[in-house]
């Protein structure tokens, strides 16, 4: 009896499909580390933690987003950091790749099934040298975090002491390169204040803006771009597209805030020029997933918070630790836009054709993601006390994985925390994947029927 149920189950896990084991597979994580944050050991107090507190922390650190409603430097331990850390890489490199690095390591054959959940995770074109591909962004990650932790503890050994300075450098790496936001500095320079206290110091901008930037672009890109330096061959449309995309949003972001910010005495009015270019440059890269301030973002205009939106929306590129509808897919939107203003049938780009498909799916992206925030700020004004574009900004920041907040995170009800609970996990899982579970039972029968034009009139 018991292999016969044990069969049994197997045939139900075989059954879900490679969408939904993704949906289970990142709930339970959730899971397991929020009952691991519960824990009396988890919290610096030593008392249990509020299962909303629990749930709402490791959401948003296996989603790398980094709202808060504690403050993760005072109110968790050195277990509940560690826990939150190891969520963070989880969540980063995505639950699948570490399942591939587990079987990779105990030389397990990987089945058809976890090839397709692994390339739908990842956002990938196809399965092919997956293991190739894993071990490279393994690589990828453990060289840039590993040289962020370095170039930070140079910085924070001098002022913390040798081993809080080097467990401060590896925790803000991994946060910065896996776009999660998470800092442990409260107990030092106050709660909530996020990496203020280093607003004008420019090396610890750099480096932890570059590691956002390097997090942002995805393991695609890079291995694409060591391949053509390595082969000398010239980088996919893909490629050039994101690192197009991805320098302009940081050039139009930083003009943009340095325009609106520049007098404002809330935010930049008070620092030097150079100190204003640097706030600018780092909310612009900031803005993009990673969730690290450095000046109070309550006190911004309300032309830079709709900004700011816009960059949340946007979001990194595929196969990231970023979030959003990602660059690409706004490129392909605004191209796409243009050309069908023209009257051109066919979208190209640079000489390379898009398929209709691909249009399609980004424009069910953008209408998909815009009709969650929507409802998400609709509710959220239902059950918050807190002004309308506030509430705005947290959904756009829940859903672009980002971290950013106005300062009304710790205030949210509990209603309000689980709707931005469920952003953040729309918005790292992947509006594609569940939009994918969503319409399986549509598309399970295609009926091959083409009825009748009509005459419909738009605008």
């Amino acid at each position: 009896m018991k292999r016969g149920s044990e069969k049994t189950e197997q045939k139900k896990i075989h059954k879900l499909t490679p969408a939904q084991i993704l949906i289970l597979g990142f709930f339970l994580v959730i899971t397991a580390g929020a009952l691991l944050l519960m824990l009396p050991v988890s919290s610096a107090e030593g008392e249990f933690t509020p299962p909303n507190t629990a749930f709402f922390t490791a959401t948003s650190a296996t989603c790398v987003t980094g709202l808060i409603t504690v403050d993760t430097g005072i109110y968790w331990s050195g277990f509940g950091r560690a826990v939150i850390l190891l969520l963070i890489q989880i969540g980063g490199l995505g639950f699948m790749s570490m399942a591939m690095m587990f079987s990779m390591l105990l030389k397990r054959r990987v089945s058809p099934m976890e090839r397709v959940v692994f390339v739908q995770s990842m956002n990938l074109f196809s399965g092919e040298r997956m293991f190739s591909f894993i071990k490279k962004m393994l690589v990828f990650t453990f060289a840039f975090e590993g040289t962020g932790a370095v170039l930070l503890s140079v910085k924070f050994v001098p002022e913390f002491g040798f081993w809080s300075g080097i467990s401060k450098g590896i925790f803000h790496s991994v946060s910065a390169f896996c776009n999660a936001g998470f800092d442990i500095l409260g107990k030092s320079y106050g709660s909530f204040t996020s990496i203020e206290h280093f607003a004008d110091d420019f090396y610890v901008n750099a480096v932890i803006g570059a590691l956002i930037v390097c997090g942002g672009l995805g393991f695609l890109v890079w291995s694409d771009i060591i391949k053509s330096i390595k082969e000398r061959k010239r980088l996919m449309l893909y490629s050039k597209m994101v690192l197009v995309i991805s320098g302009l949003l940081i050039a139009v972001g930083t003009a943009v805030f340095l325009v609106y910010e520049w007098n404002n005495p809330e935010t930049m009015g008070d620092a030097s020029p150079g100190g204003k270019l640097l706030r600018a440059s780092f909310m612009s890269v900031t803005c993009r997933t990673a969730g690290y301030a450095t000046m109070p973002l309550g006190g911004l205009s309300g032309a830079s918070k709709v900004f700011a939106m816009l960059l949340m929306f946007i979001g990194g590129s595929s196969g990231s630790c970023a979030g959003g509808i990602k660059t690409v897919t706004a490129g392909i939107i605004l191209v796409s836009l243009f050309q069908i203003i023209k009257g051109n049938k066919d979208i190209n780009i640079r000489k390379h054709r898009i398929e209709s498909g691909v249009v399609t799916r980004a424009f069910v992206l953008l209408l998909t993601a815009g009709i969650a925030i929507l409802s998400s700020c609709f509710l959220l004004s239902l059950t918050e006390n807190a002004e309308f574009i506030d509430l705005s900004f947290e959904a756009f920041s829940a859903f672009g994985t980002v971290g950013l907040t106005t300062g009304i995170t710790p205030t949210l009800s509990v209603l309000g925390q689980v709707i931005i609970m469920a952003l953040m996990f729309f918005g790292r899982v992947g509006i594609i994947t569940i939009t994918y579970v969503i319409l399986l039972g549509i598309n399970k029968e295609k009926i091959e029927v083409k009825y009748p034009k009509a005459n419909i009139l738009i605008g």
